[in-house]
Formats: C-alpha cells, sequence, structure tokens
C-alpha cells in the first residue's frame, strides 16, 4: 500500500514528518546564514518565495479578520435589540420571562433577566453568526487563492519555489473544513469542491469521498463515490511533484478506499473497485470494470435473453433473488392446482 504522502502531498494528511518536510525546506530556503552563496538565478527565486509565503499568511490573517468584521457586528447587534424586541412582542413571552425570574431570581443575578432572551437563544443566535463568518471567509479564501499561479500539468522538482507554490495554492482548500466546524457537515461535500474549482455533473454524489487538488478534477454525471474514496491530481515520485487533471466520465460507480491518481481518464459507465487503485496516466475504457489493476468488460446481454442474467466479460452473474421469488411462485400454483 502506498505511504499517504507519495499519493496525497504535504496538505493531505498533515502528519509530523510531512509539516517537518516543509519546515525544513523554508529554513534552508530563507536562512541567510547558510554558507553558499546564492547565485543570480536563485536570488530571484527566493525572492519570490518570500513574497509568496508573506502574503499566503499575511492574506489568511486578513481573511479571517474581514470575515468576523460582519459576524461580530451582527452578533453584537442581537446582543442589544433582541429582549427589546420580545418585550414589544409582548404575551405570551413576557409571561415566560416572569415565570424563570420569579423561580430563578434568589439563584441567577440579574444581567441573566436583563438579556433573557438573547441567554436563551444564544446557541441558534451565535450559529447564525458564525454562518455569516464562515460564508465571507470563504469568498476572502476564494480570492486570495486567485492570486496564486496555477501551475501547469506535468513534474516539478521538489522543495523549489515552484513546490511551494503549488503547496501554498491549496492551503485555503486545506484549511476550509477546520474553519467550518459545526457546518463542515454541509461544506466537506460538492459544495467545497466546486468553489473551489472542481467540475462536478448533476447527480453526482461524493459522499465521505476525497478530493485533492479540486481545480485538477473533472467529474460527470450521475456518479457515485464511497466512503474514504480518493482522487487526487498530483503524486510524488521520489524528488518530483507531477500533477495533471483527473478526467471521469459518466455513471462511474468508484468503490470505498479506492485511491485515483493524477491523470486518469475514466469513461463512461464504469465500475471502479473496491480497495483498488487506478495508477497514473491509466485510461479505463467505456463499460469496464476495474479491480486490482485488471479490466474486464461490462457487458449486459440483450432485452431477449434471461433478465436476471448479467455477464462480465467470461462471466456470467445471475439475480439469484428472482429465481427464489420465481421458484415461489410456481410452488404456489401447484399447491393450488393439487
Amino acid at each position: 500500500m502506498l505511504e499517504p504522502t507519495l499519493v496525497t502531498g504535504l496538505y493531505a494528511f498533515p502528519s509530523d514528518r510531512n509539516v517537518a518536510r516543509l519546515l525544513g525546506y523554508v529554513k534552508r530556503r530563507f536562512n541567510p546564514r547558510r554558507s553558499r552563496k546564492p547565485t543570480g538565478a536563485q536570488s530571484p527565486m527566493k525572492a519570490k518565495s518570500i513574497a509568496w509565503s508573506v502574503y499566503m499568511v499575511l492574506s489568511l490573517l486578513v481573511s479571517v479578520t474581514v470575515a468576523s468584521i460582519p459576524a461580530i457586528t451582527l452578533f453584537l447587534f442581537f446582543f442589544q435589540k433582541v429582549d427589546s424586541a420580545f418585550v414589544l412582542i409582548g404575551l405570551p413571552f413576557n409571561l415566560f420571562k416572569d415565570f424563570f425570574q420569579g423561580l430563578l431570581g434568589s439563584v441567577l443575578p440579574s444581567f441573566f433577566f436583563d438579556h433573557f432572551w438573547f441567554v436563551v437563544l444564544i446557541v441558534p443566535i451565535a450559529l447564525f453568526c458564525y454562518a455569516i463568518f464562515l460564508g465571507f471567509l470563504l469568498v476572502m479564501f476564494r480570492l486570495s487563492r486567485r492570486a496564486f499561479p496555477r501551475l501547469r500539468d506535468g513534474y516539478y522538482p521538489m522543495e523549489t519555489g515552484q513546490w511551494l507554490l503549488h503547496e501554498y495554492y491549496e492551503i485555503y482548500y486545506v484549511l476550509t473544513p477546520y474553519f467550518a466546524w459545526f457546518f463542515s457537515v454541509f461544506l466537506n461535500t460538492k459544495p467545497r469542491h466546486t468553489w473551489f474549482g472542481a467540475k462536478i455533473g448533476k447527480n453526482s454524489i461524493i459522499g465521505n469521498g476525497l478530493l485533492f487538488n479540486p481545480e485538477r478534477i473533472i467529474i460527470g454525471d450521475n456518479c457515485w463515490f464511497g466512503y474514504n474514496a480518493i482522487v487526487s491530481g498530483h503524486v510524488y515520485e521520489g524528488g518530483r511533484l507531477y500533477i495533471k487533471t483527473v478526467r471521469i466520465g459518466n455513471n462511474v460507480t468508484v468503490g470505498a478506499n479506492t485511491c485515483i491518481m493524477p491523470g486518469v481518464e475514466i469513461g463512461d459507465n464504469v465500475i471502479i473497485g473496491a480497495n483498488t487503485m487506478v495508477p497514473k496516466d491509466r485510461v479505463i475504457p467505456a463499460n469496464s470494470i476495474w479491480v486490482h489493476g485488471k479490466v474486464a468488460s461490462r457487458k449486459a446481454e440483450s432485452s431477449e435473453t434471461d433478465p436476471s442474467e448479467l455477464r462480465v466479460g467470461r462471466l456470467t452473474v445471475r439475480n439469484t433473488a428472482d429465481e427464489g421469488s420465481h421458484r415461489e411462485s410456481n410452488a404456489g400454483k401447484s399447491d393450488e392446482a393439487s
């Protein structure tokens, strides 16, 4: 089984080894005390790397700050106005407040009853304000990401300026689930992938599947991905980074724990078996099944044959459930005849 670092890169599985590799590169790249003097070609690249690193950090800070302003403002607005709104409404809310004040007035501080409805509704208010924060943050992340140049498909040496740009380009996409928190169940699916560049067709279900490099993934209509299925637009081979767009056709089923590597092209009506890997640049023809490195044709018999049979290559798969119901119906008819 391939190591996660080879398949998905530094940002996919943020282990200690991956973080140490990135930090080690940054330290070697930007350490002014290195004995070896940079050449004329290396000096501009070093300056660009420093500039992109500073931009990445500042863009994250600015994005969080800008997204926080409307959320905090709205939260303070609710703090000041929600109780006065319930006072204007009057019955039956004032009776409810008077009941709790008479019951717990000697126990709870006066602040609780001065802002009674705000305290009662603080959870939905906080979630609503956080949703506003998250919406602005996604917009800021997307705008900040556009400043980074997108690398073309191909090979790139590791621990270079281009490799660093690739890692920085994906940081915004990777950080989104951590900020999503409660809303990750809604965002860590198709909306998040398409927001950051993935092209996903109608009625396609990603579910718990993992898409790395969404801007390099094209998925057709009516596709389904099993649990923990991985589609990656990049892979590390030795000391090189390889990135290439993945194209998946229509009506494709991807089994659980499957890994689809960069450059793969999958035709229509294809089944990718569970616990298998599709190596890079592999082309899988339409109407076929891919299981553990082998392709089998997927051909259904014509309507004149038994509909309970499906022929896959040289194998004939029979629907035994239909046979059982057929035998039961025949047995019932024989009992009636007797």
